[in-house]
């Protein structure tokens, strides 16, 4: 952490007489990469938006970047980046043209805009769909031409509200490049449904009702979750899963991938060969071996959503 980029304290967003934001209090450093996470309707997008300078709210204090988000906001848009859920580029505009297009609105001097372009171009494969009109791209490019955008003009402050959702594994990969490599000069935020990007940032806020439940590293929220997790290998994993939600001590089961997941509460957790043993005698899916593991992403954000966590 180099310094305080984001310091919010009791911001609150209306609408009508909805509240979608119920008094955030919330500091973040530059040069992270800081995940908001939590259920649909939990005020992820309004706080993105606020933090951009797109809404008017009220707070008792609400400094983004050093500019006062209850006053004007004018020069803070001028250091933001913002990456919308929709696509907010003009279709019928190319590659090229959108870009040199946003050069103009930063006023970017003609040469380093066009070295940037070059560059961010490259980095995500879409230099030979320079003279393709946006409207033509695919999901994925559309992305990434979105991402590039708002990177272009060097932005203090990289904001973006589910960059990924829908896009291939490639595209994923190359959008994530970019975040880690704005990091290194800005402080990225991004809302996310995918548990494994979650796990990859520096720091999680996970948000409910509008308010912020919890803040903190990854680690950090681990730490605040009550609950041990054993990985449970054999010949069907649904079926462990389902026999391991009916044993007393366990508080949940998943399959992923080859094994079950099962949570259990850390404060009675069992030795793993009693799990094994009480799994294989309800037959379950013909368990090989159960271990004890990490808490991982998904069952630390499950815990929060079932309202587990301290």
């Amino acid at each position: 952490m180099t310094g305080l980029a984001v310091r919010l304290r009791g911001l609150e967003k209306r609408f009508g007489r909805r509240r979608a934001l119920a008094g955030i209090d919330l500091d973040l450093a530059d040069r992270e990469i800081v995940a908001v996470v939590g259920p649909d309707g939990a005020g992820k997008t309004t706080l993105l938006r606020a933090l951009a300078g797109l809404l008017e709210v009220e707070a008792v204090e609400a400094r983004v970047l050093g500019h006062e988000l209850t006053g004007d906001v004018t020069d803070l848009k001028r250091r933001v980046g913002y990456v919308p859920q929709a696509f907010g580029l003009h279709r019928d505009l190319t590659v090229g043209e959108s870009l040199r297009f946003i050069a103009q609105l930063h006023r970017i001097p003609p040469a380093a805009a066009a070295a940037r372009a070059e560059a961010l171009l490259a980095r995500t494969g879409l230099k030979p769909f320079v003279d393709r009109p946006a409207g033509a791209l695919s999901g994925g490019m559309k992305q990434k031409l979105a991402v590039v955008s708002a990177l272009l003009p060097e932005p203090a402050l990289l904001v973006l509200d589910e960059p990924t959702a829908g896009v291939d594994v490639l595209a994923r990969r190359e959008i994530w490049a970019l975040l880690e490599g704005a990091r290194t000069h800005a402080l990225v935020v991004l809302s996310t449904s995918y548990v494994d990007e979650a796990a990859a940032c520096d720091r999680l806020v996970y948000l409910e009702s509008g308010r912020v439940i919890a803040a903190g590293t990854p680690a950090e929220l681990g730490g605040r979750v009550p609950l041990a997790l054993y990985r449970a290998w054999g010949d069907d994993p649904r079926a462990i899963a389902e026999a391991a939600r009916t044993l007393p001590y366990a508080q949940g089961a998943r399959a992923a991938g080859r094994c079950a997941h099962v949570t259990v509460w850390a404060a009675r957790a069992p030795e793993p060969a009693r799990i094994a043993a009480d799994l294989a005698r309800l037959g379950a899916g013909g368990v090989r071996l159960v271990e004890p593991a990490p808490l991982d992403m998904e069952s630390i954000l499950l815990a929060f959503a079932q309202g587990l966590a301290a």
